[in-house]
């Protein structure tokens, strides 16, 4: 499970990465035609437009992937480590429940239904706008299916630990931090007050 997880999240990232080059690359000629040029390009904006939907999905499914989502999980931090793998495993069918149905299905409808409406300039089908629906949906759903196995078998913890983004992550930085907040000036003069009042 954990090989599927890698090589899904690399193959989105990949993707993800690929699809903001063209989206700046679209948007850049857009600009470049319009105002440099004075001949807008007819193409660009749309297909900008799809490369937009396309990098959202997607990127939110890579996102989901790497348990990057926004998460308010203070009150389930407060609970048991059984509680809290209880709600993060209620979480997840959740989540599965709505990549399965909402996203999926209901992508693979909103594809069909929009599947012989063709853009004005682009010859695409609508079609090819909605079809990412349902693959964010697929990757979604592996994912939750992914977390809630490793969640249940212990494999992974319910909540991961926040990381303080200032605090040393080595040896090395934790000496310098060390050092750093003994040798600056207002520490000093702050004991040397404090010791001065005594």
């Amino acid at each position: 499970m954990a090989v599927l997880k890698k090589a899904l999240l690399s193959t989105l990232g990949v993707i993800s990465v690929v699809l903001f080059a063209i989206l700046v690359a679209t948007t850049s000629w857009q600009v470049i035609t319009r105002q440099i040029l004075h001949t807008p390009s007819t193409w660009s904006e749309e297909f900008a437009k799809i490369c937009f939907v396309w990098l959202t999905f997607l990127g939110s499914a890579f996102l989901f992937g790497e348990r990057g989502h926004i998460a308010v999980d203070f009150l389930a931090r407060k609970l048991s480590e059984g509680g809290q793998r209880a709600m993060q495993l209620f979480v997840q069918l959740m989540i599965l429940v709505f990549a399965g149905v909402g996203m999926t299905w209901g992508g693979i409808l909103a594809a069909k239904v929009a599947w012989h409406q063709n853009l004005t300039a682009l010859p695409f089908a609508i079609g090819w706008v909605y079809i990412v629906i349902p693959i964010a949906g697929v990757c979604i759903a592996i994912f939750a299916l992914i977390d809630i196995v490793q969640v249940a078998t212990g494999a992974q913890p319910a909540y991961l630990e926040i990381e303080d983004p200032d605090a040393p992550r080595n040896h090395q930085e934790l000496e310098e931090a060390a050092q750093g907040e003994i040798g600056t000036p207002d520490k000093v003069a702050t004991a040397t007050d404090s010791k001065e009042v005594k």
